[in-house]
Order: structure tokens, then C-alpha cells, then sequence
């Protein structure tokens, strides 16, 4: 399922680049009333003054401000993640992000909460959310990203039959996000139904290519479920590493409470391979 994430604030070199864009054009509009009201009498030497000196202001007014725009937007970014590490999905963490946000609550908006309360483990309030919107109004890959919620929501609750059933209905969703490239998110819940019905083959080669797409939230899942499978296959070891894997790329709570239960389970089945009590070290990150 894929974590909605809050996009950052623009990069302080995009910032600049917009900046210097605004000023460029405010310095020549400057420039051409003074040439005007001057009565066309001043030289090119001195328009060409005017546009410097006003595109140095312009630019220099306007990048700090976008400047100090982009640190406070990822300050609060920054604090909604440590919330959301520390404290999970918690009713304050969506009183923050509303605020956050501001303006109205959209459809697209709904499907965000929707998959951050799946992520949180609230699958009432995600089905709440998902039963508000309007699927007409999502954009296509929105579309995809709604039955791949309700998809991971029946894997997550392990309801074999509702998760077959969505995905038989919805199948050309997901073969068009994964055609469209953008389907990692959906190769990994591919890769979660395939395990949940044994097929583990199949899920392995799902998560390897969910691997490919650059997201850590998603690598970090694709290495728990891989860790997964390697626990199902007698493969400690590789379990092992999978935990050392997840472990540099958590990012929610939910991901943190998923990693102690897959080491937990490496830790059962190094005592059971050995015959006796075996603690493994797993070193912190």
C-alpha cells in the first residue's frame, strides 16, 4: 500500500530559480515604465542599469521569503514525521496535518487519510474515508491507489476471500498502474495476496520488482516481506539480513511494530533450528 507522503516544500535551489524568474520579468516591467514615463528619452545603458538594480532587489526580497516559506513548511513536515514515528496515527496527528494543509477537504485528501489510516491500522476510519469520496473525481492513477488500499486492507485483516474478490474485480487497475510504471506500491500488495494464498514464488519475484522503484517506505516493506518469506522458506539467514535491511529504512510506527515481529520470528526459528535457547543480536541503527 502506498503511504500517501506529504510532499516537502521545494528544494532551496527551485526556490531560487523561481525567484530569479519573478524578479527577471518585475525588473523588465520596471524598467520599460521608467523608459516610458521618461518620455523614451533615457539610454539603453541606463535601462539596462534599472533592470540590474531592480532584479537584485526583486530577488533578493523574494528568495528569502520563499527561502523562509520552504524551512517552516519543512520544520512542520519534519515534526509530523516524528509524531507519526514516536506516536503513530493518532487523532492529533490528522489535527496537525488538517492544519498543516489547510483549505478543504477534497477527495484526493480523503484517499491521503484513507491510506495513512490503513497504515495506522485503523481500517474502520480507512473504509470511512474511502466511502466519502468520490471515485469519479480521482485522476487515474488516484483510481489505482483506491483499490490498492482496499486491496492491502483485506490483506493486512487477513480475509482471504474479500482480497481475491477485489482483486479479480479490479484487476485491470493494477495491470494498468504496473503498465503505466508507477506500480510498485501495487507489485508489493501483489506480492502480500500472493503469500497470503501460498503462493510464494510469485510473491517473491513481486517484491524484487517492487524493489526497482527508488521510494525507501516501499523498499523497507519489500524487505519485510521478503524477510517473510525467507522465514516460510527455513532460510534464516537471509531473514536475518532482511531485518538488518528494514531495519535503516523504517519510517512509520506500523513499519517499527512490523520489523520487532519479523525479528521475533528469525529469533523463534534460530532456537528452534539450534534445539536450544539462542538470542540473536540484532545491533540498533
Amino acid at each position: 500500500m502506498e503511504l500517501m507522503k506529504i510532499k516537502r516544500g521545494n528544494s532551496l535551489a527551485v526556490n531560487l530559480l523561481h525567484s530569479i524568474s519573478y524578479a527577471s520579468v518585475i525588473g523588465y516591467i520596471i524598467m520599460s515604465a521608467a523608459w516610458l514615463i521618461s518620455g523614451m528619452r533615457i539610454s539603453m545603458i541606463q535601462c539596462w542599469s534599472i533592470w540590474i538594480i531592480c532584479l537584485t532587489v526583486i530577488f533578493c526580497i523574494l528568495g528569502t521569503i520563499s527561502a523562509v516559506i520552504d524551512v517552516r513548511k519543512n520544520m512542520e513536515l519534519d515534526r509530523l514525521a516524528e509524531h507519526r514515528l514516536k506516536l503513530g496515527y493518532d487523532d492529533e496527528y490528522f489535527n496537525m496535518l488538517n492544519a498543516f494543509l489547510g483549505g478543504e477537504v477534497t477527495d484526493s485528501r480523503r484517499l491521503t487519510f484513507a491510506s495513512m489510516y490503513l497504515e495506522g491500522e485503523r481500517y474502520e476510519d480507512c473504509r470511512r474515508q474511502l466511502r466519502e469520496l468520490d471515485f469519479s473525481r480521482l485522476t487515474t492513477a488516484e483510481q489505482e491507489e483506491y483499490f490498492n488500499i482496499c486491496l492491502y486492507s483485506a490483506v493486512l485483516e487477513g480475509n482471504i476471500e474479500l482480497a481475491n474478490d477485489i482483486y479479480r474485480k479490479a484487476r485491470r487497475y493494477f495491470d494498468r498502474a504496473i503498465l503505466a510504471r508507477r506500480g510498485g506500491f501495487v507489485m508489493h500488495t501483489l506480492g502480500m495476496l500472493c503469500m497470503l494464498n501460498g503462493r510464494l514464488d510469485n510473491a517473491f519475484r513481486l517484491f524484487n520488482s517492487a524493489m526497482h522503484f527508488r521510494d525507501d517506505g516501499l523498499k523497507c516493506e519489500c524487505f519485510l516481506g521478503l524477510g517473510q518469506l525467507y522465514l516460510l522458506s527455513r532460510d534464516e539467514e537471509s531473514a536475518k539480513d532482511m531485518c538488518y535491511a528494514a531495519a535503516d529504512l523504517v519510517e512509520t510506527r506500523a513499519q517499527a511494530k512490523r520489523l520487532k515481529t519479523l525479528m521475533m520470528g528469525v529469533e523463534d526459528a534460530f532456537r528452534a533450528r539450534a534445539g536450544r535457547s539462542v538470542k540473536i543480536e540484532f545491533e540498533e541503527n
